[in-house]
């Protein structure tokens, strides 16, 4: 959290499924204070979930002692923590506590998980926001937010943004909040980690390092937009400094740069003392890194859960190196980043992984590892293993899933986007691998899809393929397979008329753009709608000529 003047902020970027959400801080006046021996007292406002409640009290209730076994340093002053159950209590919170204006109240709100008062002694935490839907989530923004309150003791108020480094007080806030997570059984610090990465990988644009040093509240402002990543990248800068430059020693470093600054009152210099590189040299190092992790070959990190079949996890490492050099030849480039692939012995497994590395409620992870060959959830893929039996089906499934992967990374979250394709992308490139096996060529393939259209019955129109809603009610509509095989059928047109490459080059046109239609028109020459209705009237021609 940081002070501008007499305004405090504090904002945390939410990854994962609650990515692009903020939270927020409070205002400070001099002379406010909370006497005590470092008890947290958690207090419901209005009539939050029993869940968020009890999620929320015990960080609270840990927090101290794993703080002290970290970074042995605790809290010394009481803090009080609200937790609003509505929106309308979260403003109230604020306007209470924090003596905002209603108007203030309801603009932090809309953007605000939590809001800190350091002097106060005070934080507001809000049980509505997007930064609070799983256990790990909400023990991970209590612990940020608490956090705050510790480096605004160790500073003795010198964690002003005039003052502190605007990354690391954030950054370290994260650090802390996901440390205290995976204490308590909440995702782990290596899911954390590599979930930061995936996220900077799959944006089209970054703030800057050199931006999140010391910043007027404009400025902090204009860095709040969310396609700037900001906090991500703050994250990634003190998790790249700790591993550096304090391994073995993390908490303590960072409990010793807060205490600096209560010395020197400046950022640069406690950061320089404290870890023994100057400020600017560092930035230029984590620049020159990033830029390198970025182009490296990803790396695939398997785990196979109790009872999955020996000789799996291999198998799929060769799939995934095969599907790689494939990239190279067709694409001109490959999978970049770290991830962690999980897997399950089976349906029952692979839910009982989802809830535990995804950090979704039991019901919820069944659902989805019902209707699942896999599940992407940031860095980490899990698989159900158990439909990995032959080797045509680890072959096409590897194909399917890197290049579905390889599209999120290089298209990032468009606004408009073009279903069908991502979708049928990642089919052929299964299929072709299966053709690198011998087992079918692409023309092969697109006579079998139309006998299986024929043999359905009907054509799913593919003009109401190109949403993800339009795409899943079509396949509801039909089925499953029905949508695929027209949607594989269309892809193959594009890669028969433009070539393999095309299928880059359109990924990347959506990343400059922002629209998977226009980037259609750039790369191919021509209108959507037209491709549509051409390759729907063909796939109509033939699909009677059969009969």
């Amino acid at each position: 959290m940081k002070k501008l003047g007499c305004l405090l902020l504090v904002f945390l970027l939410a990854a994962g499924v609650a990515a692009g959400l903020l939270a927020g801080g409070g205002r400070d006046f001099a002379g406010w204070g909370r006497k005590g021996d470092g008890t947290i007292h958690v207090q419901p406002e209005g009539k939050p979930e029993a869940g968020l409640l009890q999620d929320v009290e015990k960080a609270a209730s840990a927090f101290n002692d794993l703080l002290q076994a970290g970074m042995g340093v605790r809290l010394t002053r009481d803090v009080e923590v609200y937790v609003a159950g509505t929106e309308a209590d979260y403003q109230q919170v604020l306007r209470r506590e924090f003596s905002l204006e209603p108007a203030e109240a309801k603009s932090i709100a809309e953007i605000s998980g939590g809001w800190t008062g350091g002097k106060r002694a005070v934080t507001a935490i809000n049980g509505k926001a997007g930064v609070m839907t799983g256990t790990s989530d909400r023990i991970s923004t209590t612990a940020h937010e608490l956090f705050h309150q510790v480096q605004y003791e160790l500073s003795d108020g010198n964690d002003t943004d005039e003052k502190a480094l605007f990354w690391l007080e954030e950054g370290s806030a994260d650090y802390i909040g996901a440390r205290v997570a995976a204490e308590l059984g909440g995702k782990t610090m290596t899911k954390w980690i590599l979930d930061v990465k995936t996220e900077l990988m799959r944006a089209p644009q970054t703030a800057k390092p050199e931006q999140l040093q010391h910043n007027t509240l404009a400025q902090r402002k204009a860095l709040m937009r969310k396609d700037l990543h900001t906090y991500q990248l703050a994250d990634l800068m003190t998790w790249y400094l700790l591993d550096r430059y304090a391994k073995g020693e993390e908490e303590t470093k960072l409990a010793a740069y807060f205490r600096q600054l209560r010395e020197v009152h400046e950022g640069e210099t406690a950061f320089a003392q404290t870890f023994g590189i100057e400020l600017g040299s560092f930035l230029q190092e984590f620049s020159q890194w990033w830029g390198a992790e970025q182009q490296r070959p990803a790396v695939l990190h398997f785990e196979a859960r109790e009872g999955v079949r020996s000789g799996l996890t291999a198998s799929l490492q060769r799939q995934a190196d095969a599907v790689q050099a494939l990239f190279a030849r067709r694409f001109g480039r490959q999978l970049c980043g770290e991830y962690q692939v999980v897997l399950s012995q089976d349906q029952q497994d692979m839910a009982q992984a989802v809830s535990l590395y995804c950090d979704l409620p039991p019901k919820q992870a069944q659902e989805l590892a019902a209707a699942s060959l896999w599940i992407e959830n940031g860095s980490t893929i899990l698989i159900n293993a158990q439909q990995l039996d032959t080797d045509r089906q680890r072959l096409f499934t590897m194909g399917a899933l890197m290049m579905r992967v390889l599209q999120g990374q290089r298209m990032g979250a468009p606004e408009r986007n073009v279903e069908w394709l991502v979708r049928g992308a990642g089919y052929i490139m299964g299929v072709a691998r299966l053709g690198e096996a011998g087992l079918g060529t692409l023309p092969q393939y697109q006579r079998a899809w139309i006998d299986a259209l024929r043999q359905a019955g009907h054509v799913p129109q593919l003009a109401q393929m190109e949403t993800p809603d339009g795409y899943r009610k079509t396949a509801d509509s039909f089925t499953d397979d029905t949508a695929s095989v027209m949607a594989e059928y269309a892809t193959a047109e594009l890669v028969t008329r433009y070539g393999w490459k095309s299928l880059s080059d359109w990924q990347e046109a959506v990343r400059s753009t922002g629209d998977g239609q226009k980037a259609f028109r750039q790369v191919f020459g021509l209108n959507l709608v037209d491709f549509e209705a051409a390759v729907q009237g063909k796939v109509q021609r033939q699909v009677k000529s059969h009969r």
